[in-house]
Order: C-alpha cells, then sequence, then structure tokens
C-alpha cells in the first residue's frame, strides 16, 4: 500500500483554502494602453491615476501644459485628460498644441474641469477637446467618458488606416496608368500614320477607353482606316486593341485584302474575348489612285459620304467582330467610286450620344442639320 502525505511549509500558519487549493490571485485588468494626465494639483492627479490605473491604463503625468507638451512629442499616449485651469499654458493652449502635433493620429483629449465656466469649455472645444469631466471624479462618469472616447479613437483610426490604405491602392493604380499608357502610345497609337486629308477628333472620357481609331498605308500608296468600339469601358476594353493594332498594322503593310484582314481579327478576338465582350467597327480602304472606296461596317454608326451627286449613308450590314467565331460570307465589304473632292465621315455612338445642357442628344437636336449643310470636318470637331 501507498500512502502521500502533503505537509505546509509553514505548518504554524492556518493556510486558507484557496491558496490550499491552488486559486490563482485576482486578474488585473487588461491594458487600455497609456494615458497622460496633465493637472497641477497633485492630490487630484493622485486620485485620478488611481482610477485610472484600476481601469487598465499604464500612466504619464504633468504638472502644466509645457510638461504635457514635452510628453506627448517624446511618447504620443492613446488618450489626455488634461485640467483647464493650470499656471503658465493653460489646458485650452496646450489642447491646441497637441491637436497640431497629433497630425492625422487622433488622440482624445478630455476636458477636467471642477467649475462649469461656458466661455473656458467653448475655449476648449474650439481647441479640439473631445469630452469633458467635472471634479470631483466619479468612477462610473470616468468610465463612461472613456468607452465613449475610445469608440470615437478607434473609429478614426479604422478610417485613417483604410484613407492610407485607399490611397496606397491609388497611388499603384496611378503608376499601372502611367505604365499601361506608355504601352497603348507605343503599340497602338504611334504607329497610326497621319495625313493632311485625315481630320481626327477624339474626346475620351477616361485614356483607356473602347475606341480606337488606326491608320496604315497601303502597298499601292492607298490608305486603310479601322473605327472600332469595344464593349465595356477602361482598361479592360482596351485590352482587345493590342492584337486587333498588330493584326491591322502588319496585314495593310503587306496589301492584305480587307476580307482576309477582317478575318483574322474576328479570330483574334473571338479566342481571347468573353462571349459579352466585341468590337463594333467600320474598315475603310482607300486605293492608290484616290477613285475607289472599300467599306465594311459591322455594329457602327452608319458612315455618310457626300460626293457631287449629294449625301449617301454607308449603314452597319454586318456583325461586330468577335461575336462569332467566323464571319459570314455575305457580309464582305462594298465597293464604291469616290473623287478627290469626295469627303467622308466615319464616327463612334460617342458623337451622337453627347448631350447639350438641355440634355438632348446630339443625335436629335443639331446633327442631322449639321450634316445636311456639309460643313463635316469644322463643325463635328467642334460638336465632339
Amino acid at each position: 500500500m501507498f500512502m502521500a502525505l502533503s505537509i505546509p511549509a509553514h505548518p504554524l500558519e492556518a493556510p486558507h483554502s484557496e491558496r490550499w487549493l491552488g486559486a490563482p490571485p485576482p486578474a488585473s485588468p487588461p491594458c487600455r494602453g497609456s494615458a497622460l494626465v496633465v493637472d497641477d494639483s497633485p492630490s487630484d492627479r493622485l486620485l485620478l491615476t488611481t482610477m485610472l490605473r484600476h481601469e487598465g491604463f499604464h500612466i504619464r503625468e504633468a504638472a502644466d501644459g509645457a510638461a504635457a507638451l514635452v510628453s506627448f512629442i517624446a511618447d504620443p499616449p492613446d488618450i489626455v485628460f488634461m485640467d483647464i485651469l493650470m499656471a503658465g499654458m493653460d489646458g485650452c493652449e496646450a489642447t491646441k498644441q497637441i491637436k497640431s502635433l497629433s497630425n492625422v493620429s487622433f488622440v482624445p483629449i478630455i476636458i477636467l474641469t471642477a467649475l462649469i465656466n461656458k466661455n473656458a469649455l467653448m475655449r476648449c472645444t474650439e481647441a479640439g477637446a473631445d469630452d469633458f469631466l467635472t471634479k470631483p471624479f466619479n468612477p462610473q462618469v470616468l468610465r463612461a467618458r472613456i468607452v465613449a472616447v475610445e469608440r470615437m479613437r478607434d473609429l478614426q483610426r479604422t478610417i485613417t488606416t483604410r484613407r492610407y490604405a485607399l490611397a496606397e491602392l491609388l497611388e499603384r493604380r496611378r503608376e499601372e496608368q502611367i505604365l499601361a499608357e506608355r504601352v497603348w502610345n507605343r503599340a497602338v497609337t504611334n504607329r497610326n500614320v497621319s495625313m493632311e486629308q485625315l481630320s481626327l477628333a477624339q474626346r475620351p472620357a477616361t485614356v483607356f477607353n473602347g475606341d480606337l481609331v488606326l491608320t496604315q498605308h497601303l502597298p499601292d500608296g492607298g490608305l486603310r482606316i479601322l473605327l472600332g468600339d469595344f464593349t465595356g469601358h477602361g482598361l479592360a476594353a482596351a485590352i482587345g486593341a493590342l492584337p486587333v493594332a498588330d493584326a491591322f498594322h502588319a496585314t495593310a503593310r503587306k496589301g492584305v485584302d480587307d476580307t482576309r484582314v477582317l478575318a483574322e481579327i474576328n479570330h483574334k478576338l473571338h479566342q481571347i474575348l468573353p462571349p459579352d465582350r466585341f468590337l463594333a467597327a467600320c474598315l475603310i480602304s482607300i486605293s492608290g489612285n484616290g477613285e475607289e472606296l472599300r467599306w465594311w461596317n459591322g455594329g457602327m454608326p452608319s458612315v455618310w459620304l457626300r460626293n457631287a451627286s449629294g449625301l449617301h449613308e454607308l449603314a452597319s450590314h454586318a456583325l461586330p467582330l468577335g461575336i462569332l467565331a467566323e464571319l459570314a460570307t455575305r457580309e464582305i465589304p462594298q465597293r464604291i467610286r469616290i473623287q478627290r473632292e469626295d469627303r467622308l465621315l466615319v464616327m463612334s455612338d460617342g458623337l451622337l450620344e453627347a448631350c447639350n445642357a438641355q440634355g438632348q442628344m446630339f443625335e436629335d437636336a443639331g446633327f442631322r442639320k449639321i450634316l445636311d449643310a456639309g460643313r463635316m470636318a469644322s463643325q463635328f470637331c467642334q460638336c465632339c
């Protein structure tokens, strides 16, 4: 048989039941951060610091406003308790300077006062005080004031943290936009050719939008133009422009016929774009001798040709590019005879949908009038 006997280390002391049973000592309150107590009365400071330690704060003390500023600069606390009436720098001035030092970090300041002086309280409020606590101190009121300002402080810190995160995100997006714009200009815009006979007006809402303009010379000295409008807006809508530009410029310089150009662009877009994205486009090719115009319109607004016989509408007759795997054989480019004096207007729906001060779209408030008057280039460029 085995026996064990436990004997107290000091048998003459009568152990309490809690110590005998091994019960833990009373738990101390959780730390709520540091508090700076500013008051020129030692007894008031002692009373308040005792109460604040009971609430879980680490305490620092200052006997006047100047000392409070030194302490705050050395190590900003989580909360400040500031007496109003002090020799030298009073509580209102100290509060004002502490608030300016805190910058974007919110440090709540509770003003301590023995008398309800409306003018002094107003001065402190204007200086940035967040709450008030009257003397003599009441533990329940003190606790309520602390909880209230801690809620404000935590909310303000959350807002500040999110603001910094948002600012960082916007800055990163700005840098990406700059890089993407540089790539866009090199891959798309800078490869276009310019001619005196071309007048171009663009008013994009953003750098990256769904509109696309491509121009390139043909081997016979002619000119090929593609005006397109991707579904959607922003960078996502512009991604498809890169393969379109590559195919357009490469085929134009080789003299590839219009049908094959459209088929290749359509094939590329059908491969890379999701089903809800496509490219409404108008392809124009002008022969080197300036006597023939070939055109294809897939989902774009009508192209308008003005010649000696009047105004001619080249309406959409095909589906946009990227919807079907193969272009319909009937949707081939059309041909029309032209002369050097003829004028051509090619546009996206942004021109027609532009609104005036009364909310009327340009299509309903002047487009046809200007079109019939024959003032294509100058008037439409001013309306864009």
